[in-house]
């Protein structure tokens, strides 16, 4: 037997104790509200179209009964300047899905070294499980309108994992549902028009998510990309509530990436060093990275690459090839 009292004290220190900033506890309880709003969108390929699996935490783990919901913010002071292709924040430094399970196994290590008997079950950033609604049930902040978990004291820059496990344990109160108020900054800022209304994002609109889209773009996509070589912060920029929060808690995070135009086109497979394969950035693959560069340099119009769109003319990728091939005949028709 334990005491849940005892046992969640147990494992909120340690998971601070880790370097988790944030840390709640909720039921394994399923979504059967999120259920009947997703059967109505539609959903990118980043969310597995599994809506049962997606909002059943208890399918995941036999017996669950509750979610440790883990943060850890990746906010910085550092800024950005003379930068021809924008890196989002939180693929400058080392990859945090790496960063996120090492703490989470750390933390997993713990809990069975005490309490054997106990299964669970980790994940972070899914595409099967819905960690922000977990993590707002679980009392670490609040769904903003650009559907980003925001909390009062870190703010939006945040980064999410959760342990599936199958004892109850005390649970944590919710936020207040909405603190956004009549803010729209967010919607009103977003480039690509994503944010077509509070709490709803038409993903295909969304520029971090054609930065990471495979194949070609066509013309609308690459102009909306504009100069974002990865990812886009302007909702997380643009908020309040990420003025004045904690910054470079964690040095895994700090932003070493840097979005110049010039040091990224000389990039191969075999010189390209290890900040950048530890990168979040790097999921897709160098090519994808090149197919972007190439499309900040035609959103340029800058001539000073003409040679370089003319040696990926000759490349074997044909997507690389392709995205050369319409940037050259912009740059020259200009």
């Amino acid at each position: 037997m334990y005491n849940k009292e005892i046992i969640t004290k147990q494992i909120k220190n340690k998971s601070r104790e880790i370097g988790f900033d944030l840390v709640g506890i909720t039921t394994a309880d399923s979504f059967p509200e999120v259920f009947e709003n997703l059967k109505k969108r539609n959903l990118s390929n980043f969310i597995k179209h599994n809506l049962k699996l997606l909002t059943t935490p208890k399918l995941h783990l036999s017996g669950a009964k509750s979610i440790i919901s883990l943060g850890i913010s990746y906010a910085s002071s550092k800024k950005y300047f003379n930068e021809d292709s924008y890196i989002a924040l939180y693929a400058r430094g080392k990859d945090y899905h790496s960063v996120i399970k090492e703490k989470i196994n750390l933390l997993i290590e713990y809990i069975s070294k005490y309490y054997p008997e106990i299964k669970m079950k980790a994940y972070t950033d899914s595409p099967y499980i819905l960690e922000k609604e977990i993590a707002f049930r679980a009392g670490l902040g609040w769904i903003g309108k650009n559907n980003i978990l925001i909390n009062p004291l870190y703010g939006s820059y945040l980064l999410l994992g959760e342990i599936i496990i199958d004892i109850e344990l005390k649970y944590d109160e919710r936020l207040v549902i909405n603190k956004c108020g009549d803010c729209t900054l967010c919607l009103d800022n977003c480039p690509g028009g994503a944010l077509e209304k509070p709490h709803y994002l038409n993903y295909q609109n969304c520029v971090s998510y054609l930065t990471q889209k495979p194949g070609l773009l066509n013309k609308w996509e690459r102009e909306k990309i504009d100069n974002n070589l990865w990812g886009c912060d302007k909702c997380l920029e643009i908020c309040p509530y990420n003025r004045n929060i904690p910054v470079d808690l964690h040095p895994e995070f700090y932003p070493v990436l840097k979005g110049h135009i010039k040091g990224i086109i000389n990039k191969t497979e075999k010189s390209i060093n290890k900040r950048w394969k530890e990168s979040a950035l790097f999921w897709r693959g160098l090519d994808i990275l090149k197919r972007n560069v190439i499309i900040n340099i035609e959103n340029s119009g800058n001539n000073d690459y003409i040679s370089f769109l003319l040696k990926e003319i000759e490349n074997k990728n044909p997507i690389v090839k392709t995205h050369a091939k319409w940037a050259f005949t912009k740059i020259d028709h200009k």
